[in-house]
């Protein structure tokens, strides 16, 4: 059963690719750099631990949690942390800069994290460092989400 779905899965991927729309239409689509792809990838997939990170961070701060958008995420450095070169060990660490936000984009602050991935890790990801950049004055219709004593940080 499976061998025949996977068949005509197959046969209908290859019908499709030589079908002259399909083609016209996927050379009308902008080639998208691999290099942004693999990047928000891998966004995509770190983007549970550091919202964690930051929900950490300003829970004593402020009275709900900021949010952070890939887009509001730079990544400064990724690199190999075992292995040379030619050597392609799986342990990697990640260097980011996010700014999160609350309500209709208001930044709060920002914060660089490093967050390693390996598959020695129980949950392959963990927060290896987290400092906090700098703190964003909340316009006064959002002040009343500062918690007490918070303002003065």
């Amino acid at each position: 059963m499976k061998s025949q779905l996977r068949s005509a899965v197959l046969l209908l991927s290859v019908f499709l690719s030589s079908c002259p729309a399909v083609a016209a239409a996927e050379e009308l689509q902008p080639k998208e750099p691999k290099l942004q792809l693999y990047q928000d990838m891998m966004l995509e997939l770190l983007l549970p631990e550091i919202q964690n990170a930051v929900n950490d961070y300003y829970q004593n701060l402020l009275t709900a949690n900021p949010l952070v958008y890939p887009y509001e995420i730079e990544i400064l450095q990724a690199t190999r942390v075992n292995g040379g070169p030619g050597d392609r060990g799986f342990h990697f660490s990640v260097t980011l800069e996010v700014s999160p936000v609350l309500g209709p984009h208001i930044g709060v602050g920002k914060d660089r994290m490093t967050i390693e991935i390996s598959p020695l890790f129980p949950d392959k990801v963990k927060l290896a460092a987290f400092r906090h950049l700098q703190t964003y004055e909340l316009p006064p219709n959002y002040q009343h989400m500062l918690k007490v004593g918070a303002e003065n940080r």
